[in-house]
């Protein structure tokens, strides 16, 4: 069973209940098998398994936009680079009363396009009240950050966004949102 798990790439591979014959040979009475997403690249073969029908419609245009998004019941909405990042901000909002939207992982190519698809798929979610935009600047830079911000909220939102940007060219990026007409501030 350990081999199949490993091999497959599974999350979770259980058998139960077992049988065992009066022959004395083991017949497998019961299986559960998920199989990771994130592995399908390495088999080819499980793709004619894959049904796109079982996924919620967000979820699956986020991974065809090659994002890591994951539609929760609450109404803070995070977008964030990083999965540790994304974990920890949402721990914050749970800290602080709140129910986190979504887990939205921008990951390390967090450009404009990036930044606007990002915002397409939260804005989907009726029950948002908030966005909160936690980035930090290592391999991102966060003045294209703030450029892709800027540039999607040159349309009308009634959202209220709470943006925290650090590490590099942040000094930049902060000259960027404080000399735009956007409503972040």
């Amino acid at each position: 069973i350990y081999n199949a798990y490993i091999y497959s790439d599974a999350s979770l591979l259980e058998i139960n209940p077992v049988f065992i014959t009066k022959n004395n040979e083991i017949l497998a009475i019961d299986a559960k098998v998920i199989l990771d997403d994130n592995a399908l690249f390495r088999h080819m073969d499980y793709k004619e398994m894959y049904d796109e029908k079982e996924y919620d419609l967000i979820e699956l245009e986020a991974k065809k936009a090659g994002l890591n998004y994951l539609k929760l019941d609450g109404e803070v909405a995070c977008m964030v680079n990083g999965a540790g990042l994304a974990m920890s901000t949402m721990d914050m909002i749970k800290l602080y009363g709140a129910n986190p939207a979504n887990f939205l992982d921008l990951g390390g190519k967090a450009d404009s396009k990036c930044i606007k698809k990002g915002f397409d798929i939260i804005l989907k979610d009726k029950k948002v009240k908030i966005i909160l935009i936690n980035i930090f600047g290592g391999i991102v830079r966060c003045d294209i950050v703030a450029e892709g911000i800027i540039n999607y909220f040159n349309k009308s939102i009634n959202k209220k966004i709470i943006l925290r940007l650090e590490g590099t060219n942040v000094n930049l990026a902060k000259k960027l949102i404080n000399n735009s007409n956007s409503i972040i501030n």
